[in-house]
């Protein structure tokens, strides 16, 4: 549980500095902290499925966008952004082995490939953040076919029932 309070702590201080404001706009854009902590819950979850470290999945989860929350940027390289990042982080901290950190630099770097097929923390990831983008968001992957049976496959996985 420390781990999980000191990088809740990592990513809140992000967030207070963007001034974070809880909302979706009509513009599309949408709350940073309400996203990051969904897609936190979705990955602890789909990594427990998957028999996988849910803790891990829980705190890549919460530092996924941080290359955007942090740069404000909405490309696809805010994901390599986010890993250097949070490698640094996360070894200063003491609290994770090399191995670890690799894993959740790796699933950061690699989250906004999603067409593209990695390893299982990644994949857990990458579900997480098109799961939570259905619930909250309402983006049900109507303009692309690959996201549309990704998240379909998903709901089936988690016995939920979304019409898409």
């Amino acid at each position: 549980m420390e781990r999980v309070k000191y990088v809740m702590e990592i990513l809140d201080k992000n967030l207070m500095m963007v001034n974070d404001t809880g909302y979706v706009f009509d513009d599309g854009s949408f709350d940073e902290t309400i996203h990051c902590y969904g897609v936190a819950y979705f990955c602890a979850a789909a990594a427990h499925r998957r028999g996988l470290n849910a803790e891990l999945g829980f705190i890549i989860g919460l530092l996924h966008d941080l290359g955007r929350i942090s740069n404000d940027d909405y490309t696809e390289g805010h994901g390599p952004t986010g890993a250097i990042m949070t490698q640094r982080m996360l070894a200063d901290s003491g609290l994770f082995d090399e191995n670890e950190i690799e894993i959740i630099t790796n699933s950061i770097s690699k989250h906004s490939k999603k067409k593209k097929i990695d390893g299982p923390y990644e994949e857990a990831l990458k579900d997480a953040d098109l799961l939570e983008r259905v619930f909250f968001m309402g983006d049900k992957g109507k303009s692309d076919t690959k996201k549309r049976e990704r998240i379909t496959h998903l709901l089936d996985d988690f016995g939920l029932s979304v019409k898409i």
